[in-house]
């Protein structure tokens, strides 16, 4: 009797599961290394790009691992518990007339199989399971056969009548079991996704941020557009006097406002003064960062002071009352610096 649990085919399937794993473990690792390197990259001039790939990569890699775990080590695992349960299980002996039927049942954290009936004479025939991957194996309908058979398994085959493989053709993947597949896929991957945006966040801002004491942060009542090398260079003039330098619209602070009142330094329009008056220095006076009328404009490609719906108004930089940096005059340093150096890039020719 041919048995369809062999060993050569338990140890096809061990193989399986092994290189499958092994793939896994080092693609996992792969992703880990590099989203270290790339923690290790991150300078404040390429920081947005870095924060990018970081989410990419993580989102990517993990994506892949995913599908290896399911449509590799997992699959491959249920069909080789299954066929240890077979191979190891007490075989009986049936006899009858075989029929496949078009049933077809995916066993919970199992395989998929389709019901055979096996007609032996009795008043209602058997009704038998067997692995859906085995059906190109079972002889036609109606052949007579010997069935060993373990848990109501069909475990292997004997029939007179019958040459493996020559009755039916190879079983394919249906179109509802390739659904199943990507059915269990997707809410992973978009689980993963969400997870990956927070944990390269949550890595990212822990490493690009630090203690207040240690940087200056400059606010904006508007649109910021790609601030890092502007901070970079803020950062360069102002030596080790500081680690850093933040630039952030007052969008990006939507769900508290609490952290803008320890600003350092703001540009806010005339026609908002009022609102934030509390947190600048009172009798501060503002220096212009934008002015339409006079054509002034201070750092115009990181600061968007043109708004849509909005007529061009006078910007101002002011020194915050919760500053960290008053007494040190990091503060005021940093906004000389930022005012002198636009200066001599305008007189440059």
């Amino acid at each position: 009797m041919e048995l369809f649990c062999n060993d050569a085919e338990l140890k096809r399937l061990r193989d399986r599961v092994r290189g499958y794993t092994t793939a896994f473990r080092v693609l996992l690792a792969g992703a880990v290394i590099l989203f270290l390197v790339l923690c290790l990259m991150i300078r404040t001039e390429n920081a947005e790009t870095i924060h990018q790939i970081l989410i990419i990569s993580t989102a990517v890699t993990g994506w892949i691992c995913i599908g290896l775990y399911i449509w590799g080590i997992r699959e491959n695992r249920r069909q080789l518990g299954h066929l240890e349960m077979l191979r190891n299980g007490e075989k009986e002996v049936r006899e009858g007339r075989i029929t496949l039927t078009r049933e077809v049942i995916q066993i919970p954290k199992s395989i998929r199989i389709r019901k055979v009936l096996l007609d032996t004479g009795d008043e209602k025939p058997e009704r038998l399971n067997l692995d859906e991957r085995w059906v190109s194996r079972i002889a036609a309908d109606g052949t007579p056969v010997r069935l060993a058979v373990t848990h109501n398994y069909i475990a292997g085959m004997e029939s007179p009548h019958y040459t493996a493989g020559s009755n039916r053709p190879q079983q394919k993947a249906s179109r509802s079991d390739i659904f199943r597949r990507i059915a269990a896929f997707i809410p992973l991957a978009v689980g993963w996704a969400l997870a990956a945006v927070f944990i390269s966040s949550f890595v990212f801002y822990q490493i690009t941020d630090t203690d207040p004491v240690n940087k200056i942060t400059i606010y904006m009542d508007g649109e910021v557009a790609g601030e890092s090398v502007l901070a970079a260079r803020l950062e360069k003039e102002m030596g080790h006097s500081v680690r850093m330098v933040q630039i952030r619209s007052f969008r990006y602070f939507m769900f508290g406002t609490e952290i803008l009142k320890t600003g350092d330094l703001y540009i806010i329009p005339d026609s908002e003064l009022e609102q934030y008056k509390d947190w600048i220095i009172q009798d501060a006076e503002g220096m212009i960062m934008f002015d339409p009328v006079a054509g002034i404009s201070v750092a115009g490609e990181v600061f968007q002071y043109l708004q849509e719906g909005k007529e061009p108004e006078v910007f101002r930089l002011y020194t915050g009352a919760g500053s960290p940096h008053l007494q040190d005059g990091l503060a005021r340093k940093a906004a000389e610096i930022l005012l002198t150096e636009e200066a001599e890039k305008e007189r440059k020719p």
